[in-house]
């Protein structure tokens, strides 16, 4: 088996025996009832993607995932994690990781751990900072904050030489960006208007790469 797909069901529990599914590359069990994730999913060391999302009650994931090295995409929003578990900051083939909607006070300072990430959704948490080891992370084109506690951010996200194609950090208490010029930037509702097309323009592109886009067909 190489994709098992549960979403939607009423699953409060995973067994042991998944980790016997060497060969399963996709697992999405979003929206259910799971309280945790066996560590023998870690003896899966084929699997790519990672959905857990929605479960509500989710606050951590065995150590023993720290094997899924070949996973690329891991999502865990709308769940109860209080921080980045430590399993995936070991997933070196990670590009897509979506917390959003949880409870997250603050990132680990070796989140530069992660040298593949290209997109990082962390909206809807309790953060008040992002840490400057944020901007080790080379490959990092899309970042959302949006409706955090963010009260300052590192100066260095205005710089040019970063890869950040596409940053959102609405609804934060956030007054202005003081850039390292010296220079305020404050945005008019034009430039956030034109922002949030071009931002969702590239969501959208980042989603149907990795195939995660719904396709509505009418006939």
């Amino acid at each position: 088996m190489r994709i098992l797909d549960l979403p939607k069901n009423q699953i409060s529990h995973l067994p042991a025996e998944i980790g016997c599914l060497k060969n399963l590359k996709e697992l999405n069990v979003s929206f259910n009832h799971l309280k945790s994730i066996p560590p023998e999913l870690g003896e899966c060391e084929n699997l790519e993607k990672l959905d857990c999302s929605g479960n509500l009650e989710l606050t951590e994931l065995p150590f023993e995932l720290s094997n899924l090295k070949q996973v690329t995409f891991v999502d865990l929003s709308a769940n109860k994690f209080s921080s980045v578990p430590i399993c995936v900051l070991r997933m070196s083939s990670l590009q897509w990781l979506d917390i959003s909607n949880n409870s997250l006070s603050d990132l680990p300072q070796d989140i530069d751990r992660l040298e593949e990430l290209q997109t990082f959704l962390l909206y809807k948490n309790k953060l008040t900072y992002l840490p400057y080891a944020l901007l080790n992370l080379k490959k990092l084109t899309l970042l959302v904050v949006s409706g955090d506690h963010l009260v300052e951010i590192p100066t260095a996200l205005c710089d040019s030489s970063t890869p950040l194609k596409f940053v959102n950090l609405m609804d934060n208490p956030i007054d202005n960006i003081q850039c390292q010029d010296g220079e305020e930037m404050r945005e008019s509702e034009q430039d956030r208007q034109h922002f949030d097309k071009e931002f969702m323009r590239a969501y959208i592109e980042d989603l149907k790469e990795r195939g995660r886009l719904l396709i509505f067909k009418t006939f």
